[in-house]
């Protein structure tokens, strides 16, 4: 009797506290429906442009094999070699299929993959080589990343992780402990309005943010190698500049719902770390998630940041390529730290 008098104590120390209820029910489904969506091992869909210098049966009965399996969408037709570094630059293609002349006097299919990402071009050459193989030779080629330095690959995706974890995680966690200290009632003492007040305590992880890049940028180039002109290197710390504000931003706004620092810690890992790594396609290609989830992924923070980062650094993309990555960051920042100003007034400072 006593074990279970102590064990209906628990279960209703349990229910009241809203954290440990959370994390017993709601963390579970989470993270599962997130993983299920994500840890699939099946590409599908994936889009692919034809340069036909054969223009034949052969030739078209090809592609349309191709683009009826559930693996390759056919995305449209190229008219020279000049276009194959547009499709994947602009277009976003996942390999060029170049057919030659005299397909069927056995000359090679020449296959052109984005070196850049080794991951998803190493399943796409898997998977072409089962369909292909012994129907036509073929050979592979990588654009971008040519010498397929592995090194070079991770790097979109580490940038990423440490500067969510400088901008929204510690920014936050300090925010946090000014209020639980009681020192943030002080500074409505002062005239800075609450703007303000966030700016200031953002800047100097914004500083660090900027370095981090700095850091990035010369150990590619010393280290790793990696050429980048001046356009591409305003081109990323801009962008460091603008994930970091937007992973700042969401981390802020986590910090004015929640009370404790554990709280925080959960609610920044759980919707700032997680969706960011598991959605970007930093360790799971975006084309092997779900239709449901892939809309949605396209637009993380973290899969703008890297898409774009690929684009301006890897493949030497000019600014109107990648603009979108830096419009939606920019617009996501905005409406979110709108509310999250909102929030701070309403409820941080009170609390």
């Amino acid at each position: 009797m006593r074990v279970l008098d102590i064990a209906k104590k628990e279960a209703v120390c349990v229910y009241r506290d809203k954290l440990s209820l959370f994390i017993l029910v709601v963390l579970p489904v989470v993270i599962v429906g997130v993983l299920g969506n994500v840890l699939r091992f099946e590409l599908l869909d994936l889009e692919f442009a034809v340069l036909d210098n054969s223009k034949s049966v052969l030739s078209r009965n090809l592609v349309n094999e191709l683009d009826q399996s559930k693996q390759f969408e056919f995305a449209g037709d190229l008219f020279s070699l000049s276009q194959i570094g547009g499709a994947f630059v602009k277009e976003n293609m996942d390999f060029v299929m170049v057919i030659p002349r005299d397909l069927d006097r056995g000359e090679p299919l020449q296959l052109f993959l984005d070196g850049s990402d080794l991951v998803l071009s190493e399943a796409v050459m898997q998977t072409l080589s089962v369909m292909i193989a012994g129907g036509y030779p073929f050979e592979f080629h990588f654009k971008y990343n040519a010498q397929l330095k592995s090194e070079l690959v991770p790097l979109p995706g580490l940038v990423m992780i440490a500067l969510i974890i400088v901008s929204s995680i510690m920014l936050a966690m300090s925010v946090n402990r000014e209020r639980e200290s009681g020192t943030a009632k002080l500074l409505l003492l002062t005239p800075a309005s609450m703007g303000q007040i966030i700016a200031g305590k953002a800047i100097p992880y914004l500083v660090i943010s900027l370095l981090h890049g700095l850091s990035v940028f010369l150990i590619s180039w010393f280290m790793f190698g990696l050429v980048i002109d001046f356009t591409s290197v305003a081109g990323f710390f801009m962008l460091t500049f603008l994930f970091s504000l937007n992973s700042m931003i969401f981390g802020l706004f986590i910090a004015s719902l929640v009370k404790s620092e554990l709280e925080l810690l959960i609610g920044c890992w759980l919707f700032v770390f997680v969706p960011n790594v598991f959605f970007s396609g930093f360790i799971y290609p975006l084309q092997s998630m779900s239709h449901l989830v892939l809309p949605v992924a396209r637009f993380m923070p973290g899969s703008l940041f890297i898409e774009t980062y690929k684009g301006l650094v890897f493949r030497g993309a000019s600014w109107d390529v990648v603009s979108d990555g830096f419009l939606w960051l920019l617009i996501q920042g905005v409406v979110v730290f709108a509310v999250t100003l909102f929030l701070f007034k309403r409820n941080f400072f009170r609390k």
